[in-house]
């Protein structure tokens, strides 16, 4: 009886961790030192908090792709209010096609708001919705383009918040890296599992039996997980948890 090995490695980010999360459990619940790991289980500790810095890192670290996200939302709305001001020039109530004539008017006069850099943008729309919520204000509400306005607000709001966080993740920035962190956590690890395998052959099975099966059957449903995107695994069926 022993503890099976793994490949780690051929773990993604997210469940290495969760993997490393469930063999900490099992100390926990077993404890460091009725299975006589207390060192071993310190250097796992640490390594096991660095990880969990590093993923939180790997996830907020996608800046780039949710502010041009945001971006498009942006575009978006203004592109729909824009159509919505040249179908009301064309309506037929006269008090809506007025309304979105004085509308049009502004709406050149702030230019191709769209194909601004970020910053930029952010500033235009700002001063486009002064304008639509200030001397234009009737003109909005009379063509029933409130609902395009508020949008507008709220969808500039998150792209400038976006572009925030680009300096909060600079300060939040921690050395700690995925790649260099899972090395040494995969050192810790493999040092748990080899001396309580070197415990079992000297003390023998009982003390370790229950610690073993039940981290065993984790190991097997993770080598699993591995084996099915290789195609080789089995599909998994509903057990009871252990």
């Amino acid at each position: 009886m022993k503890i099976k090995s793994l490949s780690l490695t051929s773990l993604q980010n997210e469940e290495h961790y969760k993997f490393q999360t469930d063999v900490n459990g099992l100390i926990t619940i077993f404890t460091a030192a009725s299975l006589l790991i207390v060192a071993e289980y310190a250097a796992f500790l640490k390594s096991y908090t660095d990880e969990g810095e590093a993923l939180n890192f790997v996830r907020k670290s996608n800046y780039s792709d949710r502010l041009h996200a945001a971006d498009m939302k942006v575009n978006k709305t203004l592109e729909g209010l824009e159509d919505a001001i040249n179908s009301g020039l064309n309506h037929y109530n006269p008090d809506v096609e007025a309304a979105c004539t004085h509308l049009k008017t502004l709406w050149k006069a702030n230019g191709n708001i769209r194909s601004k850099k970020q910053k930029n943008k952010s500033g235009a729309i700002k001063k486009l919705l002064a304008d639509l919520r200030g001397p234009y204000t009737q003109d909005v509400m009379v063509a029933g383009l409130d609902g395009w306005v508020n949008q507008l607000e709220i969808d500039n709001n998150v792209c400038t918040t976006e572009e925030n966080s680009r300096y909060d993740e600079k300060e939040e920035k921690t050395h700690l890296r995925m790649k260099q962190v899972r090395v040494e956590m995969d050192d810790n690890y493999h040092a748990v599992a080899e001396k309580i395998n070197a415990l079992i052959l000297v003390n023998g099975e009982s003390p370790y039996v229950d610690f073993v099966n039940k981290l065993n059957l984790r190991i097997d449903s993770y080598a699993n997980d591995i084996a099915l995107r290789s195609g080789k695994g089995k599909k998994p069926t509903d057990t009871p948890e252990v």
